[in-house]
């Protein structure tokens, strides 16, 4: 008896096991998998599908940015106890009125300087003056005054710390940010940094 019932519940078990749904889901291709630039991402998911060779991406193929500072430095002399813009220093500032005329968003930086000839106070109503100077040298040739910042000698900034020597000018300073496409290190990638140190130099 006991035989027969065991026989009749494995029984049952093959027949549960056999009318159990196929629960597999079966679909058609249609995701492009293919990779015209390749990046590395599909172009199902490549939002940027023209990606320079080369560029290190995103999950989303497109390009990793960095952000680089340039700077530009550009001085205009004056004479000894004077505030006055010399005659040889007008094509220097016209450089500088061009510039910025030809970027409406890019600012400079006037840093009022002297050199270390008479008293600290004086030297400090000089450097204002001389910035003052190229200020209202700016603004005549149309230059926004948003696109002028002033500093002197004697203020602690980032451009003053980097003074090595007291000078008659005023140093004007371009700052511009730039983004690049960060690249894919190659057997070559130590080589082309170590030339594009030396182009600067």
């Amino acid at each position: 008896m006991i035989k027969l019932i065991a026989t009749v519940f494995s029984a049952s078990l093959l027949i549960a096991c056999s009318h159990q749904p196929d629960t597999r889901l079966s679909r058609h291709q249609i995701d492009d998998l293919r990779d015209h630039d390749n990046d590395g991402v599909i172009n199902q998911r490549d939002k940027c599908r023209n990606t320079q060779a080369g560029t290190i991406v995103d999950n989303n193929g497109c390009a990793v940015w960095l952000s680089h500072q340039n700077y530009l430095v550009q001085s205009i002399l004056f004479d000894l106890d004077s505030a006055t813009l010399r005659s040889d220093q007008t094509e220097t500032l016209q450089k500088i009125a061009l510039q910025l005329k030809q970027k409406p968003t890019l600012q400079v930086t006037l840093i009022g300087d002297t050199s270390s000839e008479g008293s600290e106070n004086y030297n400090h109503q000089l450097a204002v003056k001389r910035t003052n100077a190229i200020s209202q040298a700016l603004f005549n040739k149309g230059i926004s005054p948003d696109q002028i910042l002033v500093q002197e000698y004697y203020q602690e900034t980032e451009y003053t710390a980097k003074l090595e020597q007291r000078k008659r000018r005023v140093i004007a300073v371009f700052k511009e940010q730039q983004l690049q496409a960060q690249q894919q290190w190659t057997i070559y990638s130590s080589e082309q940094g170590t030339n594009q140190q030396g182009v600067k130099q």
